[in-house]
């Protein structure tokens, strides 16, 4: 397998790419798998009050924002991304190793959930290294983006539900290490798959001059993903309870909802390319913040399962786009910073699942779970006003990042 200095093109992927798309999936597929697992262990597993969910949370999600940033000023400065992905493999390895032996909340919720928030940034460098991988093998990044954005939506869609399975026929220590045997698939994949000496390729990467400002422009950028994020989050996290508890919907509706979902959004992820192609970043990102609007306001009048399994089509549309669109959208906005990009835009999305998850709790309580149809509709129409307000903001000030 041949490879040269500098992050030049890596002859094995060049040929066959698959193997890149193959790691990020079983990365996405590990991690994803954990997840529906957290708030069974606290309760169940560890008999905590729910409450304390927000605690393991807040400490996850903040490592993960820390480090991604690291990730991103590492990537940006040249040095080889290789370490990024393993090293957040094998955080996430033992903590799956040490929560699956020692059964202690105080455990769980500071060493765990540091180890675990430190294995969420290996997302943020792969989608780094695929885009990096794009520019130097000549493929088209928007393009290959989507397929990137792809092999997480597929992962997401086969590891919660595998572990859940797994969950129902042993216990929380046994799954644990099912998982971290995972892990060790996904290990091995990264020793095998990237290459020692991958690069970054840009300028000041590779012995130029120029400083890491402060940019506005990546700034502006986030503000829509992170309110599609929010609204998202939202009617997720609240959705179950609405269907079951308000709407009195047979329990299965919103798992089939989200079924449907998924089957709209990653074909829609495969042709955002197209869409970028035929009207743009910003029109096709435009899109998808009216196709939420749409799918908010119809939600909330909707009282039937085939209304609900109807509408998730609009669901799986708009996400679909808005995944497909954003993180291009991001890491144009400094093109010549991709680390630093990627990690703003998946710190962006964790940002928008926290404030997410605890809007759904604050909305419910205060008003009701149908409530939350509306808060997310208000965030979708925030971020294609925000969407309009800044768009000669963006084109003055990348103008000026060329100059």
């Amino acid at each position: 397998m041949e490879q040269t200095a500098g992050g030049a093109t890596f002859r094995f992927l060049d040929k066959r790419p698959f193997f890149l798309l193959f790691l990020l999936f079983i990365g996405s597929l590990t991690t994803s798998s954990f997840v529906p697992l957290t708030g069974l262990f606290i309760v169940e597993g560890l008999g905590e009050l729910p409450w304390k969910m927000s605690i393991y949370a807040c400490i996850q999600v903040v490592t993960t924002l820390l480090v991604n940033r690291f990730y991103g000023q590492w990537i940006d400065t040249g040095k080889p991304l290789k370490v990024l992905p393993i090293t957040s493999c094998l955080a996430f390895i033992t903590a799956m190793l040490l929560i699956s032996q020692i059964q202690s909340f105080l455990l769980f919720a500071t060493i765990g959930a540091i180890l675990i928030g430190t294995s969420g940034a290996a997302l943020s460098a792969m989608y780094s290294f695929g885009r990096l991988f794009a520019e130097q093998s000549g493929r088209d990044p928007v393009r290959f983006n989507s397929l990137l954005r792809m092999q997480t939506s597929l992962a997401w869609m086969i590891g919660p539900a595998v572990s859940l399975i797994i969950y129902g026929k042993i216990d929380f220590s046994a799954t644990f290490l099912v998982i971290a045997l995972t892990g060790m698939v996904w290990l091995a994949c990264c020793f095998l798959i990237i290459p020692n000496r991958f690069a970054s390729h840009h300028p000041h990467a590779t012995g130029g001059k120029r400083p890491m400002t402060f940019n506005p422009v990546l700034l502006m950028a986030c503000i829509p993903v992170l309110l599609i994020g929010i609204g998202n989050v939202v009617y997720l996290s609240a959705a179950p309870l609405y269907f079951t508890t308000e709407l009195k919907l047979p329990s299965a509706t919103s798992g089939l909802g989200l079924t449907v979902k998924c089957f709209i959004e990653v074909p829609t992820i495969y042709f955002s390319g197209h869409l970028i192609r035929l009207i743009g970043e910003r029109r096709a990102f435009c899109l998808a913040a009216a196709i939420a609007a749409i799918f908010f306001i119809l939600i909330h009048s909707a009282s039937s399962m085939p209304e609900v399994l109807a509408l998730s089509v609009l669901d799986g549309a708009y996400y679909g786009i808005f995944a497909g669109v954003s993180m291009t959208y991001v890491q144009n906005a400094a093109p010549d910073r991709p680390g630093m990009a990627t990690a703003y835009y998946v710190s962006t999305l964790f940002t928008g699942g926290l404030i997410g998850n605890f809007l759904t709790g604050m909305i419910a309580s205060w008003q009701s779970f149908q409530a939350t149809t509306l808060a997310s509709l208000s965030f979708a129409i925030l971020a294609l006003i925000g969407l309009f307000l800044t768009r000669r903001r963006n084109r003055v000030s990348m103008a000026e990042e060329t100059t």
